[in-house]
């Protein structure tokens, strides 16, 4: 609450500063010799400017109280604000801690991952060498199988010869019609073929017995195989624990990180809120009307003159030069979905971007460089364009409003009820028509042109009413073609004063 009664003292102090406008009104009263309250001239003069300017700052005070939201929060619970900074900078700590453990716990569950991946590679090279000792032993038994049975078809051969044989000896016996010699020769050739017979129950003995060892080496390279693969398992069922252990505590940072730029952004608001801005977020900074008829150059080189526009405004209000030779950094907001945008940084291509979205409009458009962020004392303002149609608002010669006041009454009143009309009637008609205005207007944003000439053309204004000496209709129409880029000010408008009967 001390802070709140600070600002609001600050803030209607600062009225003072309309003093400045409140001066040369006075120097006018002066010069007319107008009294008030009985008070001298310069007495008079002095004390209305001064009391106009103090009204001015206090409606504007009521009236940020009674429409922003944010404003009577930061009004009620500015202390409040503060202790809860202290909360949040603690908790911001807290969580860098915890921040850092996940960190080195997330790196040596990496290294255990990698570790366990070594014993998964060294297990596959394993079974891949058991399947190949199991091929080698598959192709030694099918080889042996075949010489097996090659030598039990031999054999076959040899006892059906055998018997074939048996029968022309049994026959040779029967008949005894063949001679000795001849017997002796169908002997030898039975000796010969159980010779053969011989050697071909050996070579089936021979493949029998590798067939065997190919049998053994086969069982091994099976039980090699079954004890990989359970091996392979088991290693697999464990880095896939892991894994999935490393996905979660990846997701509790991931949860944890969000936390933390939640943390600090609201961090950076509050601080942004409870310290006094160079230039606070949504501030107009410069302004200008872009004809859709020009090319691209032409363009740019418009857009250009308003970036150096703000960047004079930003050095004047406190900012630094930056590395772009501005005290302005134009950024372009693109948004990608419902919670998230994509911020491109890169002046020429938000330049490039901004006139895209200007010949696609095909429309004459009025530009704004407003403040993306609140920037503080040393920071260079970050700023973006707002682009609105440029459309004509009021053309020369229309009413744009009107009222009745009563010449009769002072000079000092006529004025207070002017000033009124002016703020109130044309300001709000100006705004149903169209004009855009100032973004977040301060205390010495003026509707443009020179003070002196508003003042002169101000005063001129009040002494035709009074030299009415009586109650007038006081019309305002416009001098001039006026667009939305504006401003409305007393160098585009005419006033009509009509004695009322």
């Amino acid at each position: 609450m001390r802070y709140s009664i600070f600002f609001a003292i600050v803030l209607v102090l600062v009225s003072g500063f309309i003093a400045y406008f409140g001066d040369l009104l006075g120097r006018r009263m002066g010069k007319k010799r107008l009294t008030l309250f009985g008070l001298r001239p310069r007495h008079t003069a002095i004390g209305v400017t001064t009391i106009t300017g103090m009204i001015i700052a206090a409606l504007a005070l009521i009236t940020l109280i009674s429409i922003n939201k944010p404003f009577q929060r930061m009004f009620r619970e500015g202390d409040q604000i503060i202790e809860r900074n202290s909360v949040l900078s603690k908790a911001n700590a807290d969580l860098e801690s915890k921040n850092r453990q996940l960190v080195a716990r997330s790196l040596e569950l990496e290294k255990t991952v990698a570790k366990w991946q070594k014993e998964v590679d060294t297990a596959r090279k394993n079974v891949q060498e058991a399947m190949q000792a199991r091929n080698a032993a598959l192709q030694a038994r099918d080889r042996a199988v075949k010489a097996r049975d090659a030598s039990l078809k031999a054999i076959a051969h040899l006892q059906q010869d055998i018997g074939q044989r048996k029968i022309q000896l049994a026959e040779l016996k029967r008949t005894n019609a063949e001679t000795k010699s001849q017997l002796e020769a169908r002997k030898q050739q039975l000796d010969d073929v159980q010779t053969k017979l011989v050697t071909e129950q050996g070579k089936l003995k021979s493949a029998q017995d590798a067939l065997m060892v190919a049998l053994g080496r086969l069982t091994v390279a099976n039980a090699n195989l079954d004890k990989a693969n359970a091996k392979l398992a088991e290693n697999t069922k464990t880095l896939e624990d892991q894994e999935q252990k490393i996905r979660d505590q990846q997701k509790s940072i991931v949860e944890m990180g969000k936390q933390q730029l939640q943390l600090v952004s609201t961090f950076r608001t509050e601080y942004s809120r409870l310290h006094d801005a160079v230039v606070r977020q949504g501030d107009e900074l410069a302004r200008g009307a872009i004809s859709d008829s020009g090319s691209a150059f032409v363009i740019r080189g418009d857009l250009a003159r308003s970036l150096d526009q703000a960047s004079k405004r930003a050095e004047a209000l406190g900012a630094p030069l930056g590395a772009n030779g501005r005290a302005v950094k134009l950024i372009f907001r693109q948004p990608i979905d419902k919670d998230k945008e994509l911020v491109i940084e890169e002046e020429q291509e938000c330049m490039t971007m901004a006139i895209r979205a200007i010949l696609d409009g095909n429309r004459d458009a009025m530009v704004q460089v407003v403040c993306a962020g609140n920037a503080l004392a040393g920071e260079q303002v970050r700023v973006e364009f707002k682009f609105y149609e440029n459309k004509l608002v009021f053309r020369e010669g229309w009413l744009i409003s009107g009222t009745k006041l009563d010449g009769r009454l002072s000079e000092g009143r006529i004025l207070l009820s002017v000033i009124d009309f002016l703020r109130k009637d044309i300001s709000e008609e100006g705004l149903r028509a169209g004009i855009i205005p100032i973004a977040n207007p301060g205390p010495r944003d003026t509707t443009g042109g020179d003070p002196v000439n508003q003042v002169d053309a101000l005063i001129a204004l009040v002494d035709q009413i009074k030299a009415a000496d009586a109650p007038v209709k006081v019309q305002a129409f416009a001098a001039k073609d006026v667009y939305s880029a504006g401003p409305l000010n007393m160098d585009n408008m005419t006033f009509k004063i009509t004695k009322l009967e």
